[in-house]
């Protein structure tokens, strides 16, 4: 029984030592390429939000039936800052553990708390995508209001 345990193991340990390292040399096939995706969630049926970086900018696209551009992060400090966070969150031992296996995990521990707060002291890519996401739809807020109060202006009442 001891050697079936071992045996297997030593086969689990093997399998993230390939997946990881196949990782790795998929992530260097991209460094050379001037368009990177950092990643999407799906917000509904066929569509999507992508994030991609393309000639040191950062893209948030919508993506369904066409490609809108939602917004567009050119400052270099604030690129730089959310691809040294999205390389570190990647790089990390946690990246090559599947997340049924973290579930999986945290379900045989129930009296410890689960905290998906990030590791590094910073904002998370998330919570700064979140936070320019909602300064967008605010300004637009504000676009269609200026719109609408000049409209109203612009009519007559007879």
């Amino acid at each position: 029984m001891f050697r079936i345990l071992l045996v297997l193991g030593l086969i689990v340990a093997l399998i993230i030592f390939v997946l990881r390292f196949i990782g790795k040399k998929n992530r260097g096939w991209w460094i050379n390429r001037s368009l990177r995706s950092l990643g999407g969630v799906a917000v509904g049926t066929n569509k999507s939000l992508q994030i991609v970086e393309w000639n040191g900018r950062i893209y948030v696209l919508g993506v369904g039936e066409n490609v809108s551009l939602l917004e567009v992060i050119s400052d270099t400090d604030t690129v730089a800052a959310l691809l040294a966070e999205h390389d570190t969150v990647n790089s990390s031992s946690d990246a090559a553990i599947p997340a049924w296996l973290k579930r999986l995990g945290n379900r045989s521990k129930p009296g410890e708390a689960r905290s998906e707060e990030p590791v590094s002291g910073g904002v998370s890519f998330e919570q700064t995508l979140e936070a320019r996401m909602r300064e967008l739809s605010e300004r637009r807020q504000k676009v269609d209001q200026l719109l609408n109060k000049d409209r109203s202006g612009d009519r007559t009442d007879d």
